[in-house]
């Protein structure tokens, strides 16, 4: 694998803190997602520690005009890997295989050790080039405070140098060794200071990195083609059914589920295409009014997250906006309807139309992204707030061939609890309508409440005789009129995109969100507005 070593002996505690707006954080042009992974035992005890001061880090690659988005941390048990049993090449294949890594060598993934091949460190080690750190923070307490903050945010902030291509300082003859810098010598507080902490040459080093990214990143049709298939967040074709695979692609798929899936992933990665320079124009410009607008209002959750755009073909999945990975997919014909009234000369309540309708649009799919990089938070919405159990119910498979699986919300695991008893449970899923050759996107679909049990600690579809027991969504008003939006009411995940979506549009031409809701759709919506200033910020 290559892992450029660099040994560091350090101690203390590294403090994981957003991006504070000041000065040395502004707002940069260019950003690299991290995956922060803490290795955990076996048995998903004992993890290893990880914090990380982003504000030092970000201040030390502030001269690029460079910040580091920090993705919730996931967790990896496997206790060798943990405590530096086995090497690093190793615990990266373990690591590969069970799914653990996110991204197309796009993302920095982050491993938090309690040792690196056997040594307790603190230590680190970065591959250079690569898109792989390990860091152990070791036991000791021998710096002062202030000292060992600077200490540790050099050690991660050095690592992620090797990735992003930086050397030694005393094994680059472009770089000077003799004055402070976070691939050289000096004490900590200087490496990390932007003042000296990277030299010209090495900020263009920085910026040839593929994991690198401009705040606002058009993918061409090469990198889509492969974005467009990540799966590294969660499965989305592994789990696609022939039926469905024909809806999305409006072409008859092969039966053989092996067959069909090959053949959904081919379809969707031919199905990509260029921007224009006039459809980027446009973006740029509305993403830009809309990132000023979540700034102001404080949501830097959405608006620190980079937004990563692919462009397909009107055909894939109805020309439907959706979202995979990191990415936000926008159909030709949309993006066409966009030019339609676009002008360097627009007027005020033109700009203000389509920053609304277009601004509407993508901080809905962007909700989407965040869900699947910070899913505690939208689990604390669901179940503490909105009363979702979430679970695992046993499948059958007359509802797997008709499944449609949401690009936005493929895991169906959350419950509504019945009003009458409180151990039985709707398992909302949305199908297609039977005896159609080849169904087509929305007018085809329905949505059902299949009746849910539990037996024996393990959720059961409910049944009379082999009939499965179920009812329209539609027909339960106790749920359907318990939200302030009536549309996505399948799943959580677009409940809480289309809410925030009303939010954004509400709040952008002054007026007041959900204004119209009452009961129990008042509450929730209510509940929703709390969970943003303290979740979102």
């Amino acid at each position: 694998m290559n892992f450029h070593l660099f040994k560091w002996i350090f101690f203390g505690i590294i403090l994981f803190s957003s991006c504070s707006n000041t000065n040395e954080n502004r707002f940069t042009s260019k950003v690299v997602i991290v995956q922060p992974i803490i290795t955990k035992s076996d048995s998903g005890d004992k993890p290893a520690r990880m914090e990380i001061s982003s504000s030092l880090i970000n201040k030390t690659y502030s001269k690029a005009d460079l910040s580091f988005h920090f993705l919730e941390p996931i967790y990896f048990n496997n206790t060798k890997a943990r405590d530096g049993k086995i090497n690093l090449d190793s615990i990266v294949k373990i690591a590969k295989r069970e799914k653990i890594l996110r991204g197309q060598n796009d993302i920095v993934n982050m491993f938090f050790v309690n040792a690196i091949d056997g040594n307790k460190g603190p230590t680190g080690r970065g591959m250079m080039n690569g898109n792989l750190i390990f860091i152990s923070l070791g036991e000791g307490d021998e710096y002062k405070e202030d000292e060992k903050k600077y200490m540790e945010a050099f050690v991660v902030a050095h690592e992620i140098g090797h990735n992003l291509g930086l050397k030694h300082a005393i094994d680059d003859p472009n770089v000077i060794d003799s004055i402070p810098n976070i691939q050289g010598e000096g004490d900590f507080k200087d490496r990390i200071d932007p003042k000296y902490s990277l030299s010209d040459y090495q900020i263009k080093e920085i910026h040839m990195s593929p994991l690198v990214h401009s705040r606002i990143n058009f993918l061409n049709k090469k990198q889509a083609s492969i974005a467009i298939l990540d799966e590294t967040f969660e499965q989305y074709f592994s789990q696609l059914q022939p039926r469905e695979i024909t809806t999305f692609v409006q072409e008859k798929s092969p039966i053989s589920i092996d067959s069909a899936r090959n053949f959904a992933r081919k379809k969707f990665s031919s199905a990509v295409l260029e921007f224009s320079d006039k459809e980027k124009k446009i973006l740029s410009f509305v993403v830009n009014k809309t990132n000023n607008w979540l700034r102001k209002n404080e949501i830097n959750l959405m608006a620190n997250h980079p937004w990563r755009f692919i462009k397909i073909q009107n055909w894939l999945c109805g020309g439907f906006a959706h979202t995979r990975g990191t990415y936000i997919i926008l159909s030709q014909s949309y993006l066409d309807r966009l030019t339609k009234d676009w002008s360097d000369k627009m007027s005020k309540k033109t700009e203000a139309s389509l920053v609304t309708a277009l601004g509407g649009l993508l901080v809905h799919e962007q909700l989407h992204s965040l869900q699947r990089t910070f899913p505690s938070k939208f689990d604390q919405l669901y179940s503490n707030k909105w009363n979702f159990i979430n679970a695992n119910v046993n499948d059958e498979n007359q509802i797997i061939i008709n499944q449609v699986s949401n690009p936005d919300a493929p895991i169906a695991e959350w419950l509504i609890p019945f009003e009458e008893d409180q151990n039985k449970f709707y398992w909302v899923r949305t199908l297609l309508k039977k005896n159609i050759e080849i169904p087509i996107m929305g007018k085809h679909f329905e949505d059902i409440a299949f009746e849910v049990e539990m037996k024996g600690g393990e959720f059961y579809v409910s049944k009379t005789n082999s009939e499965l027991k179920s009812k329209p969504l539609s027909e339960i008003d106790s749920y359907t009129k318990s939200f302030p939006v009536k549309r996505g009411l399948d799943h959580p995940n677009e409940i809480s995109a289309y809410m925030f979506s009303e939010y954004f549009k509400s709040k952008f031409n002054s007026k007041k969100p959900f204004e119209k809701a009452n009961g129990i759709a008042n509450k929730n919506a209510e509940q929703f507005m709390e969970w943003i200033k303290t979740q979102m910020n």
